[in-house]
């Protein structure tokens, strides 16, 4: 037999050394029970191992491009090798390491929804508390967004939104859209290709038809107040929501607009200063009848008045919504705040352009661009649960395969 047909029968054979035995079942189990979309013939390296060494590599600052995972792989000792799930290859006494272009093909083919299930999502057993002692310095802040998750766990709510990825184009030309749903204030839970943004509407439910919504608030933009999406969440999730009305809705958007609102007195005001500009928001709430639109039960006018610090300027918006929800679920402040975080989803797609480069990216074949996403918003909810309020002071912390490993529970 050929010396090299040896060894890889050989790394098929022994995949970790004794150092293998270390690593945490819970994180190594959920990447294990991927499909692996690759023949049998001629594999040699596990593919939990592969997505390991991907993920570590890209939580690294600076590692954006698969270029970089290859260079990040070469700098991994051989007791890193061995937590990572290489194989061993007897003949050269070593655990052997991938090179980029494998890690590639396999992200290219590796079925997006299961990798999003393997890395997204609740799941118990997260690791609390970094790797570095600049952690430290941002537990006040930390302790201060943990008080307003407590003011959330009587209302649990999520949101929906699309992001393009600017720079993966098809080779018919088209971008690739995703369609994700994330906590307010928390992770992306789930995220799904769609073919082009106004298609977004036919994968709502699919979307979100695996997730507990049971008693929770789903919050989205015009786009998705589609009548038979809302009446499906109300009546198969249990589920409450909160939606925009624009002109996509003429009569809609007429009646509540047309609604006695100057006798309606404002439930909720904030007033907010940053990025050079002061923003007052005015929210009004009331119940209403025969609207015409499925389970709605209160209408809400938001008013926002913003100045710019600067030049002095002002300028004045007005926004309608209806909700689910009656005054007994949700008081006016709950429904502002509500529709405040469903930023959330936003800056977390933010994160992901402006951290990782993602809109720059150019990965488009397969499915790489989407597998690519879902690996980078794992590393952003690893970063977060490890107690830093900014990913990219995560990311510097993290650059070593030890320091990686111990932030994804894969040590």
């Amino acid at each position: 037999m050929p010396a090299m047909a040896l060894s890889r029968v050989a790394a098929r054979a022994v995949e970790s050394g004794p150092d293998g035995a270390n690593l945490a079942p819970g994180a190594w189990q959920r990447l294990e029970a991927l499909p692996d979309p690759r023949s049998p013939q001629g594999r040699i390296y596990p593919l939990a191992c592969l997505i390991a060494i991907a993920l570590c590599a890209f939580t690294a600052a600076g590692n954006d491009r698969f270029t970089a995972v290859g260079q990040w792989i070469k700098r991994a000792g051989q007791a890193d090798l061995a937590r990572l799930h290489a194989p061993w290859d007897p003949l050269a006494g070593r655990y052997r390491a991938p090179d980029e272009k494998t890690i590639r093909v396999v992200l290219d083919r590796l079925d997006p929804r299961a990798l999003t299930r393997a890395l997204l999502g609740p799941r118990p057993g997260r690791r609390r508390g970094g790797t570095s002692s600049s952690v430290r310095g941002y537990r006040a802040r930390r302790a201060a967004q943990r008080a307003r998750t407590l003011a959330r766990a009587r209302l649990r709510a999520v949101a929906v939104d699309g992001k393009t990825s600017r720079g993966a184009r098809r080779g018919d030309g088209t971008r690739v859209h995703l369609l994700g749903v994330a906590e307010h204030g928390g992770h992306l839970l789930d995220h799904l290709e769609v073919d082009v943004k106004h298609n977004e509407t036919s994968h709502f439910t699919e979307l979100l038809e695996p997730l507990d919504l049971a008693g929770a608030v789903v919050t989205f933009d015009a786009l998705h107040t589609v009548r038979a999406n809302l009446d499906w969440l109300v009546r198969e999730k249990k589920a409450h929501y909160i939606a925009v009305i624009k002109q996509n809705q003429p009569l809609l958007h007429a009646r509540v607009k047309a609604l006695p609102w100057p006798q309606v007195p404002a439930g909720s005001l904030t007033r907010e200063t940053g990025h050079g500009r002061t923003e007052t928001r005015t929210v009004k709430a009331a119940h209403v009848s025969g609207l015409d639109f499925p389970h709605a039960c209160q209408a809400i006018k938001v008013t926002r008045w913003r100045k710019d610090n600067a030049a002095g300027k002002v300028s004045r918006e007005t926004a309608y919504a209806v909700t689910s929800l009656t005054s007994a679920h949700a008081t006016t402040p709950d429904l502002a705040r509500l529709v405040r975080e469903h930023w959330s989803v936003e800056a977390h797609h933010h994160v992901r352009d402006v951290t990782f480069g993602e809109d720059s990216a150019t990965s488009r074949t397969g499915n790489g661009p989407a597998n690519l996403a879902t690996i980078r918003a794992a590393i952003i909810a690893a970063i977060k649960d490890a107690g830093y309020l900014h990913v990219p002071e995560g990311r510097r912390d993290h650059t070593t395969p030890a320091e990686t490993l111990h932030l994804h529970s894969l040590d």
